[in-house]
């Protein structure tokens, strides 16, 4: 009977595999593509501003970052 049932479903291809993986989730890349996207900048860029290795020059990105986090602009890196 077992065989019977393996008859009967269909044969899975590697792309159906794939494609039937679940949606996996990193919340700190979504979080630097976010900053990517509402910036207008790299990844590269956005991950610098993330690390504190380099600020935004533009006022516009600072006020962007923190309505996205919720940290006041003066606070969103150490002085």
């Amino acid at each position: 009977m077992a065989n019977k049932i393996n008859e009967k479903q269909e044969k899975m291809t590697l792309k159906g595999y794939y494609r039937n993986l679940p949606d996996a989730v990193h919340p700190k890349t979504d979080f630097i593509t976010r900053i990517m996207s509402e910036c207008g900048v790299s990844f590269t860029t956005a991950r610098n501003w993330v690390m504190g290795i380099t600020r935004p020059f533009n006022p516009d990105h600072v006020q962007r970052l923190s309505a996205i986090t919720g940290i006041a602009a003066e606070d969103l890196w150490e002085n």
